[in-house]
């Protein structure tokens, strides 16, 4: 592959292919045929979900970019074995977990980036100076009750809360049933809560139903 696949935000797609209608499988089995638009769609598709995985992991947005580069590269070079059913999603966030936490430096860094999730979790609608010292406070609580999860804890609330995905898709994604990744995200979530009820204001609630834990 001899085109750079680094995301920037110059680098844009027309209308017509940010709109592709051809699910994942279609456009894998075209971009197999060498049509590079339709692999250009699925990098378009997914890039900003793996950058801000990735970040949110890393904590390093170079290194984050490169992770992006990295899985396409991979996914380029696996055309030809990969199968997907509907959406190539969960093969992606697998490469690109696990090239998160292989990169990641250790000991990890305190200056976070889980900014999204954070803005979620304690959004403020005032642009006030200190309004927004206060917000940034918060993220840094939020984000540091975060970072004193363990790697398969951390996983699962990044890829809910971040990602917004449902717990069927994080099971295909981690590889372990819909039952253990609802304990982990109970468990991940019951430990953000304690870290967070000494601090006014900052909660986190469970999206699901709150059922009793199995594997942690």
């Amino acid at each position: 592959m001899t085109r750079s696949l680094r995301p920037t935000s110059s680098s844009r797609l027309g209308p017509g292919d940010e709109a592709d209608a051809r699910n994942d499988k279609e456009l894998v089995y075209a971009a197999r045929l060498g049509d590079e638009r339709a692999f250009d769609a699925l990098f378009y598709r997914y890039r900003d979900g793996i950058f801000r995985i990735s970040l949110a992991i890393t904590k390093d947005p170079r290194t984050a970019e490169e992770i992006v580069v990295d899985t396409f590269a991979r996914a380029y070079r696996a055309l030809a074995r990969l199968e997907p059913d509907d959406t190539l999603r969960p093969w992606l966030y697998r490469v690109a977990i696990n090239e998160s936490y292989d990169r990641r430096p250790r000991p990890l860094r305190q200056t976070s980036s889980l900014d999204d999730a954070a803005e979620q979790l304690a959004a403020s609608e005032d642009g006030s100076p200190a309004a927004l010292a206060e917000l940034a406070e918060r993220r840094r609580v939020v984000l540091a009750a975060v970072d004193t999860l363990d790697d398969k804890h951390r996983t699962v609330v990044v890829l809910h809360y971040l990602e917004q995905l449902a717990l069927a898709e994080i099971a295909d994604i981690v590889r372990r049933p819909v039952g253990t990744v609802k304990s982990r995200l109970f468990y991940a979530l019951r430990r953000l809560r304690t870290h967070l009820s000494r601090h006014p204001g900052l909660a986190v609630e469970p999206k699901g139903d709150e059922e009793a834990m199995g594997e942690r």
